[in-house]
Formats: structure tokens, sequence, C-alpha cells
């Protein structure tokens, strides 16, 4: 199984991306943000956004918002990237070029774009660079273009540089709740929605379970009653991403720190490569919404994997 989402997925919904706070650096070094792969050197006014990976410019009322995806997924969002596909976003195209980067390409469209009855003005740039695929949206009231010209964002632009790795710490940090042990996995990706996908093994990109991984999400709910746990947890279950032909082994409660929980094991087959697996699912109810963790191994390296998807369980706390 594959821990990305499909591209399509990837390129429709890229936009919506949050993070903390940049790593500080040299003022004319790209910055990068914490947890993503992008940077550039921000224009005068921007700063690093705590609501988003980019920067922001409070008086300006303008954001960059910087999205990495892999490299295999330019050529469909450059097919994609049509005056039509953006206007069906409300941006209006007035201007369309071509971008060359010294080890890559682009294009960069602008327009004027309506929003809720404020007029707005978006810059996205789409490029292939440095072995990813960049998108960045630069997002301003239409009165601010006055001070942020299309002239300074193109230079900004133009800086965009791309990182090989990110370190755990930075993938950490943008997650609403603390993992304090990692039991040799890595952090592929994470969000500060509370979305995480971990991985045992060299690879970020996991097919056919050649390597255990885990997914971590929060889920919005009301505390569930006692005796509502196990239906709600096994109706969770239901959905998991990958495996077919599902026989759940064990369902129980349990206590999760200072809260309530559930935990499901269940033996399976991976759906692409038949391979038998043996997947857990273990949920953490709060008052307003549950953590979700769920994971998979291939069967024959259970016992040795599920000691450290527990180490990890136990290690998860609130901020």
């Amino acid at each position: 199984m594959s821990v990305h989402q499909p591209i399509r997925h990837m390129i429709f919904g890229a936009l919506a991306v949050m993070a903390l706070t940049a790593a500080p650096a040299l003022a004319a070094d790209p910055v990068f943000p914490v947890g993503s792969r992008l940077g550039l050197v921000p224009p005068a006014g921007f700063v690093p956004s705590t609501k988003f990976i980019g920067f922001e410019n409070p008086q300006a009322s303008a954001a960059i918002l910087l999205v990495a995806m892999p490299p295999e997924a330019y050529p469909e969002l450059e097919k994609n990237f049509t005056d039509e596909m953006l206007k069906a976003r409300g941006i209006q195209v007035v201007t369309r070029e071509a971008v060359t980067f010294k080890d890559g390409k682009g294009i960069l469209v602008a327009g004027p774009r309506e929003q809720d009855g404020t007029k707005r003005y978006e810059s996205v740039l789409i490029a292939n660079v440095s072995g990813a695929t960049a998108l960045v949206s630069v997002q301003m009231l239409e009165s601010s273009r006055a001070t942020v010209t299309d002239a300074v964002l193109r230079d900004a632009l133009k800086t965009i540089a791309v990182r090989q790795q990110i370190p755990d710490v930075e993938r950490l940090a943008v997650l609403p709740y603390k993992i304090g042990e990692l039991s040799g996995f890595h952090v592929v990706r994470s969000g500060h929605d509370g979305a995480a996908v971990l991985t045992l093994g060299p690879k970020d990109s996991v097919t056919n379970v050649e390597q255990p991984f885990m997914l971590i999400t929060i889920v919005a709910s009301e505390a569930p009653k006692p005796e509502e746990r196990d239906k709600i947890a096994r109706q969770a279950f239901s959905s998991a991403p990958g495996i077919k032909d599902i026989r759940i082994t064990r369902s129980e409660p349990l206590r999760m720190g200072q809260s309530n929980g559930h935990e499901i094991i269940a033996e399976a087959k991976d759906s692409t490569s038949d391979i038998d697996v043996t997947a857990v699912q273990w949920l953490r109810f709060g008052q307003n919404a549950h953590l979700q963790m769920f994971a998979i191994v291939r069967r024959a390296n259970w016992n040795e994997v599920y000691p450290k998807l527990r180490a990890i369980r136990d290690s998860v706390e609130p901020r």
C-alpha cells in the first residue's frame, strides 16, 4: 500500500495546508517552514505563518502558501492547470507565463478572485524543480497590489528551493499532540490538523506492505458512552485503508494514559498483493474528539513490530 494519496487528490486538495513556524535563515537564504520541503526568500513584510505552511503579511492581508508533491505529480498538474480549471476555483486568469529555474521549469498565472464579496488577487505557481513538484499560491486583497506587486512576487517565487530531508523534530512540531517515542519509525507526513504517517524502514513510499506503517488522525466526535465504544471502534475499523478479507481477532476496551480507549486487532490481506497482514487500531476517546491510530504490518513481522507500535501509542500526549 502507498502512504501517499493518489496524485489527483493531492493536486486538488493541495491548497488546504497548514503548519507552525519557519526555521531561521540568513536574509538572502531561502526560509523553510517547519515540516516543509519547500522554501523561498520571502518578500519584504512577509513573516513565517503560525497558521499554515508558508508566509503572511498581516498589514497587506496577504499570504504565501507552499505545497510540495512528488515529482511525478507535475505532468498531471500541468495538464490540469488550465484557465478553465482555475476559473472553476474562482480565479480569472489575466497573466500566464513560463518560468525557468536552473534545475527546473514552471508556469505562473495570476488574476483577480472574488471571495465572499471581497475582491482579492491570487498568483499561482506550479514548478518541477530539484526533484519535486511545487505548488505555490499567493493570496491577497486586490488593494494590496500597490505594495505587493507582480514584480515583487515574481522575484520571490524565482527563489523557490527544495530540501531533500525534513528532520523528524520538525514534522513532529506541527502536530497538536506530542509523540515522545518513535521506536525506530520515522515521520513521512504530518499536519497541524493531527494527521501523521509513520513508517519503519528506509523508504517513505510503501508498496505491498514492505514496511510497517502507522496512520494517526484526529476525528471530531462527542465522547461515546461506554456501551457505544465497541460499535464506534468497529465502524471506524471498517473503513481501514488497504486491507481486505478482514477477520477481527480482538476488540476490547483499554485505558490509554488518563483516557478511555479501545483496541481492535485483525488478520487480513493486503488489498493489492494478497500478502497476509495484521492490523491494529487504537481509539483514544476525548470530550470533543478521539485520536485514531491505525497500523498495518506483514503478519510474519507482527510479533517484532507490535511492541514498537504500542510504545508509540503510549507516548502520545496532548501539548
